[in-house]
């Protein structure tokens, strides 16, 4: 197996950089994609349901295949997963393009790609988030967790304005192929990663026998059930802004698609300058540094919900940008420190599932109740969620106990 000498500088090191570029290409594809998708069904029906289904659609079916292939990720290849995982995005939304591009009225290829998409999403994520710890040694895996987090956010940061500048110019569905590119040359580039596999594996076993196994890991170390249920909170917020945002933008702010944009690349502003923050910064009290950055989140949701002005709107996503990575990055690293390598892929997708099942309710939440209370009135309430449950964290000691 590669692994880093001590000395060795992250950005020196072959497979990191190989993990860093593919990963950096893929989010690019993925942040033109929810621009894309977004605006084409958005204009199209004029409806927040009809985003709704489309996230629902990537979501729902997405969860049945975390809970049954999590436990068999740790007897795959780690790298063959996430290479199959891209390449496989890419035919989608090629197939997507081309079919848009020969009958522009028809919509279903969207919600196909869509699905596609949230189907392959289960097996990438815990893939790639076991692959990091193989390849450096623990006492860098924060920092490696942080300069990825911060690419990926430049390219977050890049990606909505660049689509909306597109679909403002030629229309949403030239944005598919790019993002098809995207998705291949991602998985091209992680395909040379120089990595070498464990030698040894698992013996077969049954599903049932391997969950227990990844989840007797929560009953040992409570505090990583703990910080899950406070992850899944935030994506459910995030579930009903994947609606909200574009008719908050248009309707409310009188936007276009590059305002929608423009908007959207707040936040991973935010989070790229909090991220290349979060290893310089010593923290003796972690526990109130991570959740007192969910507390400027839930705040930010409240803010959102007076705003009228776009540049504020702009710099309040920036702001709460800011402060998200330090409860994300040191979340996921407290994972890949505690959780036994054997047992990666399991607890990864578990934890994942956790924080994954409540972004469906606040997909429709977003889509159906939206439309009716109003967009303000549902940021405010979610932005009291978020705030009202964070709090007890910042002072109630024992979930930090492992």
């Amino acid at each position: 197996m590669h692994a880093i000498e001590r000395r060795t500088p992250l950005l020196s090191h072959r497979p990191y950089l190989f993990i860093l570029l593919g990963q950096l290409i893929s989010e690019l594809g993925a942040a033109l994609g929810t621009m894309a998708n977004s605006w084409l069904l958005y204009q199209a029906t004029g409806s927040q349901v009809a985003v709704g289904e489309m996230w629902l659609l990537y979501f729902l079916p997405s969860l049945a295949v975390q809970l049954l292939a999590g436990p068999y990720l740790d007897r795959l290849d780690n790298k063959r997963v996430i290479v199959f995982s891209q390449w496989m995005r890419s035919a989608a939304f090629c197939f997507s393009f081309l079919f848009l591009t020969v009958h522009p009225e028809q919509l279903w290829p969207v919600y196909v790609a869509s699905l596609l998409n949230g189907l392959i999403q289960p097996l990438y994520v815990p893939s790639s988030q076991s692959l990091l710890p193989r390849i450096v040694p623990k006492e860098q895996l924060l920092q490696a967790n942080s300069y990825l987090d911060s690419v990926l956010r430049v390219v977050m940061i890049m990606g909505p304005p660049l689509g909306g500048a597109i679909v403002a110019t030629v229309g949403g569905a030239p944005v598919l192929a790019i993002i098809a590119v995207s998705y291949a040359l991602s998985g091209t580039l992680l395909m040379l990663c120089p990595y070498t596999p464990p030698l040894h594996r698992e013996a077969s076993q049954r599903w049932v026998v391997m969950f227990r196994a990844g989840l007797r890991v929560f009953a040992e170390k409570p505090a990583l059930i703990w910080l899950s249920m406070y992850a899944a909170i935030v994506q459910f917020a995030v579930g009903v802004t994947l609606v909200l945002n574009l008719p908050f933008v248009v309707d409310e702010l009188l936007g276009t698609s590059l305002h929608v944009g423009i908007f959207l690349a707040g936040y991973p502003l935010g989070y790229l300058f909090g991220s290349l923050l979060v290893p310089h910064f010593l923290i003796h009290h972690k526990q109130m540094v991570m959740f007192g950055s969910l507390v400027i989140g839930g705040a930010s949701f409240l803010a959102l919900g007076f705003v009228h002005s776009f540049s504020l709107a702009v710099a309040i996503e920036i702001f709460a940008g800011l402060a998200a990575p330090f409860f994300q990055i040191h979340c996921l690293s407290l994972y890949q420190l505690s959780v036994p390598q054997t047992l990666m892929g399991r607890v990864l997708s578990v934890r994942l599932l956790i924080i994954r099942v409540t972004m469906p309710l606040g997909v429709w939440l977003g889509g159906t109740i939206g439309e009716t209370v109003g967009v303000r009135l549902l940021f405010m309430a979610i932005g009291t969620l978020v705030v009202v449950c964070a709090l007890p964290g910042l002072f109630f000691s024992k979930i930090w106990q492992k």
